[in-house]
């Protein structure tokens, strides 16, 4: 495969990332405002984490790329062994505050998918990303989450794990192996408010896009650290706000500072949420790379 083309989908991963990352305002999360209100990471040590994640993408798209004729199940080992470097970048590059570890699983996933769809000549849209994604993570919940329990001797149980044993909420491995449905939904939003509501900015628009996926989504980094309570409340508001109209409206925006605010009191910050958005602004760019001389490129 053409390495531009492969160089193209990893810039994509990362301007994703950091896209998501500069949209403000967020409940509770990195902006170039405001610091995470869970860890305290500012959004300088953001950047540096987004951007030690490019050889990851391309590695994950050369893996995508190069594995065309495997089953993608067994694709899935290659991926977590490049993914684990990826974390360890990150890590690495802010000083061991942050690993980025839910944007280096979808993510890589989604740039495999584009590069296997791209030499199996199919095109780029959100179902076929978002599908193939899926397939190599078949199977995933119940090799990794259906059987766990807190008297595993030997195992320690990462956030996500204890979260699911606690509540029974999935996460990111339940988006992915169900085929990236909230994601896809969140995908239909950035299109229909790029045809509707010209005059919003990019910005604009994510911020629109993440507070109806917060009234939706089940995020473990809030259920881990404020409960199921919280969750359930969290995305009543979320609600309301979406009904306001967010960021279409006077009251709405009113209602996402307060929000805000509020998050950040209690030290809460929807990661999830945003790893989903982030995981939907890649599909949509992914889908408009052409066909050039030197490979695929943006239009």
């Amino acid at each position: 495969m053409n390495e531009i083309f492969v160089f193209n989908i990893a810039k994509l991963a990362v301007k994703s990332i950091i896209n998501v990352g500069s949209a403000y305002p967020k409940p509770g999360l990195i902006t170039p405002l405001d610091n995470n209100a869970l860890n305290g990471t500012d959004f300088e040590t953001f950047i540096d984490g987004a951007m030690s994640l490019f050889q990851c993408f391309v590695n994950c798209a050369s893996i995508g790329a190069d594995t065309e004729s495997m089953k993608p199940v067994d694709v899935l080992t290659m991926l977590k062994s490049t993914a684990k470097i990826g974390v360890n970048d990150s890590l690495r590059a802010t000083r061991g505050k942050i690993s980025m570890k839910g944007n280096v699983f979808c993510l890589g996933l989604l740039c495999a998918a584009a590069a296997r769809l791209i030499v199996q000549k199919r095109f780029l849209t959100p179902p076929a990303l978002a599908l193939t994604a899926s397939s190599f993570v078949n199977g995933i919940l119940e090799r990794e989450l259906w059987n766990l329990d807190y008297n595993m001797e030997g195992k320690i149980l990462s956030e996500g794990e204890k979260v699911y044993i606690s509540y029974g909420i999935e996460g990111i491995r339940g988006e992915a192996e169900k085929g990236f449905k909230l994601t896809l939904k969140a995908v239909e939003s950035l299109r229909k408010l790029t045809a509707t509501q010209g005059q919003l900015s990019l910005r604009e628009k994510l911020i629109q896009t993440l507070i109806a996926v917060m009234a939706e989504n089940q995020d473990t980094r809030i259920a881990a650290h404020g409960g199921i309570g919280e969750l359930m409340r969290i995305q009543r508001e979320s609600q309301k706000i979406s009904d306001l109209g967010c960021m279409l409206t006077t009251k709405g925006i009113d209602k996402l500072f307060e929000f805000d605010k509020n998050l950040r009191s209690k030290c809460l910050a929807p990661d999830g949420s945003a790893i989903i958005l982030t995981s939907a602004l890649l599909i949509r760019e992914l889908g408009n790379l052409k066909l050039t001389r030197s490979g695929y490129d943006e239009e």
